[in-house]
């Protein structure tokens, strides 16, 4: 609904204006604070916490989910031999610190010259709703990266 959408975009320049991140239920309509109880009990039943890597970041304990021991049968990696690369970073790309906000896409020196949506870099460029794909797409990047007087954290 249009009001529910405008109190999150509210909140979000709150924290925005004060500096402070959160993590707020604006949908108190359609999303419980508890969340949805049938589909967190399946949850747990099936999945247990586990260690994830994440793109730009490495790994972040007990950030993933993983199958547990009766349904590890349904496990594609063990089941088809999938093998999981490591995480790589390519040299100057900043994308884990701007997926963290520790940094603008335009402070990484490869944005917007060697890393551009035709030719991504990093996670952040490689699709549409990724940060660095958006910010040069209607940040108005043609083909050099620029910087935002202020915005150094």
């Amino acid at each position: 609904e249009p009001d529910s959408m405008l109190r999150g975009l509210l909140r979000l320049a709150e924290a925005a204006r004060d500096g402070t991140p959160v993590l707020d239920n604006t949908y108190a309509g359609v999303v419980a604070p508890e969340g949805n109880p049938q589909a967190r009990a399946i949850v747990d039943r099936v999945f247990t916490p586990a260690d994830a890597t994440w793109r730009a970041m490495g790994v972040i304990p007990d950030s993933g989910l993983t199958l547990r021991a009766a349904y590890a049968g349904f496990d594609a990696r063990t089941r088809f031999g999938v093998e999981v690369d490591a995480d790589c970073h390519a040299p100057g790309c900043r994308c884990g610190e701007v997926i963290q906000g520790r940094c603008e896409p335009a402070q990484c020196g490869l944005f917007g010259t060697t890393c551009t949506p035709i030719r991504p870099i990093g996670p952040c460029m490689v699709s549409s709703e990724g940060t660095c794909a958006a910010w040069y797409r209607y940040g108005g990047v043609s083909t050099a990266p620029r910087s935002r007087a202020g915005s150094e954290r």
